[in-house]
């Protein structure tokens, strides 16, 4: 008997569950968030809760390619456009579309000082400055500091959307930051001109094309441009004039420097 008491203990044993520190058990339910985005609205999320699982989420293959730097979709380098100061191609381009500068670099009595029509703002120098400062030549300093920063955003864009600015495109996103910051850089330039790249339409088309419609108002998908009349024929008119005298600046830049 006491052999057989021995046994069943020892069966016993065996058969009993192991300790719960031993076991390592997964109760995260953390939701996936799927973002969607289109051009008229504000972006969205819907969470979705799925059920618990206790396979580990796999880790990112080795060969995936990394999203391409920013350098990789640009075709000219900063120093270039912003050689100069005052006499570079950016301050020529903009000046060039705001009615301060000739398309060869001269200066117009705005570049003095003018009268803003739509805010009646005073404004300095050759990118219509109305912030504060003292000369046209300070103006400019500083809004070539404010522009470099923000063609860093267009070219960030640009690297995600994985799609190449020409020399156009971009003096053309630089003179919309400069006309309207909210359109140039959070309205959709660069989401309508990867669309326009995708159609038969000529470069001088796709940026006025894009230029145009980046004054759609993401939240209601009405025009938000009331000092250009808020309409499509008298925003494209007016997107139109300033992509011509920015081409301009560039012509009369690529003849200065000769074959």
């Amino acid at each position: 008997m006491p052999y057989r008491w021995a046994i069943m203990g020892l069966v016993f044993l065996l058969a009993a569950p192991a300790s719960a520190k031993d076991i390592a058990l997964s109760f995260d339910t953390s939701s996936t968030v799927v973002t969607q985005h289109t051009l008229f609205e504000n972006t969205s999320k819907t969470p979705i809760t799925g059920n618990l699982s206790f396979v580990p989420k796999p880790l990112p293959k080795p060969t995936e390619a990394s999203p391409a730097p920013v350098t990789h979709v640009i075709l000219h380098t900063l120093e270039a456009l912003f050689h100069g100061g005052s006499e570079s191609l950016v301050a020529r381009a903009v000046g060039s579309a705001e009615g301060t500068r000739t398309a060869d670099g001269g200066y117009t009595a705005a570049y003095y000082g003018h009268v803003d029509p739509g805010n009646h703002k005073w404004n300095l120098g050759s990118f219509s400055y109305q912030h504060g400062a003292n000369s046209p030549a300070e103006a400019d300093t500083k809004q070539l500091k404010r522009l470099y920063q923000q063609v860093l955003t267009l070219r960030q864009q640009a690297s995600q959307h994985q799609i190449k600015l020409s020399l156009a495109e971009e003096l053309n996103g630089i003179d919309l930051a400069n006309q309207a910051p909210l359109a140039a850089l959070d309205r959709g330039y660069i989401d309508w001109l990867t669309l326009a790249q995708q159609q038969p339409m000529s470069e001088p088309e796709r940026i006025i094309w894009a230029r145009t419609r980046a004054f759609l108002d993401p939240d209601s998908g009405r025009w938000n441009a009331p000092g250009l009349g808020n309409t499509l024929n008298s925003i494209r008119w007016d997107q139109a004039r300033r992509q011509q005298a920015v081409q301009q600046a560039i012509d009369a830049s690529a003849t200065s420097k000769g074959p």
